[in-house]
């Protein structure tokens, strides 16, 4: 009775399937190595202003001016602010609480700012306002772009948690509205931009 399948040659398997694979990884390591140093340069190279404002009590407005990879927080803007996030300064705290309680650190909206994403966000005109709930409660903030201080154009409510896995590039925002995750009111188009500027 003939075997089923061919007997392996070693020799040939050796040559064609164990040999290769230092040299495969070397080419995948030099991959990441090559799409890192794009991002370091994005990030590297980007420049803009954050405005934060926090609301009653024990509130203010600061400004995040960054440039050069680094950001530094000012009572001044080195320019004309890209994004404003405006919040009662309770939200504020409550929303910082949970982030340094979380397993994973990181904003819970906007994220890293990279040049190629704020030139994404140049063009975006209007507010959303988004109301994150962790578990103490629902917390608004109102996230601004261009010089439009109207009301806002569209309400997002969802988990802080899931707009910490929007950030950290865990969950798409077409992910997030289509499995529930985020529910929107108002101009939905313009929550779509927004998602594919800042989370994308």
């Amino acid at each position: 009775m003939a075997d089923a399948q061919a007997r392996l040659d070693p020799l040939t398997f050796l040559n064609e399937y164990v040999a290769p694979r230092s040299r495969r990884r070397i080419e995948e390591l030099r991959a990441q190595v090559a799409r890192l140093e794009r991002e370091i340069e994005d990030r590297r190279t980007a420049e803009g202003t954050v405005e934060l404002v926090l609301e009653g009590d024990g509130g203010g407005r600061w400004f995040l001016n960054l440039r050069d990879g680094e950001t530094r927080v000012s009572d001044k803007p080195d320019a004309p602010p890209l994004v404003r996030i405006t919040q009662r300064r309770e939200d504020w705290e409550a929303l910082a609480r949970a982030e340094l309680t979380a397993e994973r650190g990181g904003a819970v909206v906007g994220g890293d700012l990279s040049r190629s994403r704020i030139e994404r966000l140049r063009g975006l005109r209007g507010t959303l306002e988004f109301h994150l709930v962790i578990d103490e409660g629902e917390r608004v903030l109102a996230v601004g772009f261009g010089e439009s201080q109207e009301a806002p154009r569209c309400s997002l409510r969802l988990r802080a948690d899931d707009a910490r896995r929007l950030q950290n590039g865990e969950l798409t925002p077409q992910a997030a509205f289509l499995q529930g995750l985020v529910q929107l009111e108002g101009d939905i188009a313009f929550a779509m931009q927004v998602g594919a500027a800042l989370f994308v």
